[in-house]
Formats: structure tokens, C-alpha cells, sequence
């Protein structure tokens, strides 16, 4: 084969590999807008969502105050509080154990993360409806001193916790934990405190329901489906947001 021909024959595969992600950028589903404080991050509204009813709206309290000064800070370390692994993208997931939309969500993020697909999940209980979510969160954030979060959260968003001790013996059972720990833990200031900062966080990113995202450096509200978040995945992989630079 002539040298020319194999010019012509290697220009013609680079074009046809070049062509998947400029489609991927002008045919993308999404609009974006600026998030004002947040330098370097966008934002996406997207899909079905579940809130609650801010009874607090327009007051604060001392927890939610100090819960906001505690976050003064750098922003994105608070919603990447682990640097994910080299070449992976990280997402941070904010999850309401009662919002039927997250279930399906986070399990679609788990399976993703299970197959290889560049991906390092970070989970955020965001707790907005209601004190039954309240009391599940701070389950889950106890929990999470004797096993993985990641772990306990699935499980708990596949099982809908039981009142009183009941559900506490259940989670303890179901995943080998000390009970009598579980439930001081439940009760104690510290996870009173984690449940204050994530609901803080939440607002910081104007989050009124939940699931909420932050996929690289791209905040969504509302749910995406199994398409929407492989492209998604794929824009923020070709802009290289790979945590808090």
C-alpha cells in the first residue's frame, strides 16, 4: 500500500474518533448555569425530586448556625471530604432514605462504581423529609462508626427502618454491629452534629430536595436517568474535574 493511501487511511480514523465527543458536546441534553460562589462548579436541573416542607424557613437555629460557620471553609473539600483515587471521577450523592427517587439512584450510581465505570461514590444523608428521615440518617451516621457507610446506606435504602428499638436491632443484626453502641451513638451530639452539617451543606448548594448530585464539578437537583448519567459522567471525565484543585 502506497504511503499516500495510508495517509489518507489513518486521517480518516482520526477523524472518526474524534467525532464521538464533539457530538457529545453539541448534542448535549443538559443547560447549564453558573453557581455563584463556587468557582469552577455549574449547575444542572434536572428530573424528578422529593422535599419536604421547610418549617424553618426564614429562621435560624443555633444548631443550623453553627452547623454554617463550621462550613465557612472550602466548599468543595466539604463535599469531597476524601480525594478519590487516581483517574477515577468522584461523585457525591445527597440522599433522603424516605425519597423513593434516591433509592433507584443510588443503587444506579453503586452498580456503575461495581462495573468500572471511572467512578468514586461519596454518600451525604440530607435528611429533608421529616423526622422519620431525621431518625434514619443519624441511624446510618452510627452506624457508620462500626461499618462502611457506603454499606449501611444501601442496605438502609433497600430496608425501611422500623420505629423504636426495633429498627436499630434490625440494622445492628442485618450488618454484625454492637446494638447497645448503635443506639448511644444515634442519640449522641456527634451525629446531631454530622445530620446539622450535611443539612448545611445541602443549602450551601441550594438543594430544596433531594436527590441531589455533584457529579465532578457539576451540581444536579433531581433525578438523572441511566442515559443522563453516562453522559453526564463522560462531559465531566473530557473536562478532567477530578476533585478540589
Amino acid at each position: 500500500m502506497r504511503r499516500r493511501d495510508l495517509l489518507i487511511i489513518g486521517g480518516a480514523c482520526a477523524v472518526a474518533l474524534a467525532i464521538p465527543p464533539i457530538l457529545r458536546r453539541r448534542n448535549s441534553p443538559f443547560e447549564f448555569s453558573e453557581m455563584p460562589g463556587l468557582p469552577g462548579f455549574r449547575r444542572l436541573e434536572r428530573g424528578a425530586l422529593s422535599g419536604g416542607v421547610d418549617v424553618l424557613a426564614g429562621l435560624q437555629t443555633p444548631e443550623e448556625a453553627a452547623a454554617r460557620g463550621r462550613l465557612t471553609g472550602d466548599l468543595c473539600a466539604a463535599i469531597f471530604p476524601q480525594a478519590p483515587a487516581a483517574g477515577l471521577l468522584p461523585v457525591a450523592v445527597f440522599s433522603d432514605y424516605y425519597c423513593p427517587y434516591c433509592a433507584v439512584l443510588d443503587r444506579r450510581l453503586a452498580d456503575l462504581e461495581a462495573a468500572d465505570a471511572g467512578i468514586s461514590l461519596i454518600f451525604h444523608e440530607l435528611p429533608l423529609l421529616g423526622e422519620r428521615s431525621v431518625r434514619a440518617a443519624k441511624v446510618a451516621l452510627a452506624a457508620a462508626q462500626q461499618a462502611p457507610h457506603t454499606e449501611i446506606h444501601l442496605a438502609m435504602m433497600q430496608n425501611v427502618l422500623r420505629p423504636g428499638l426495633v429498627g436499630l436491632r434490625d440494622v445492628a443484626a442485618r450488618h454484625g454491629l454492637d446494638a447497645d453502641r448503635l443506639a448511644r451513638d444515634a442519640a449522641s451530639p456527634a451525629i446531631e452534629e454530622q445530620v446539622q452539617d450535611a443539612l448545611a451543606l445541602g443549602r450551601a448548594l441550594d438543594m430544596p430536595g433531594t436527590p441531589g448530585l455533584v457529579v465532578g464539578r457539576t451540581v444536579v437537583v433531581g433525578a438523572l436517568s441511566e442515559d443522563e448519567l453516562s453522559v453526564l459522567i463522560a462531559l465531566e471525565k473530557e473536562r478532567g474535574a477530578f476533585g478540589c484543585v
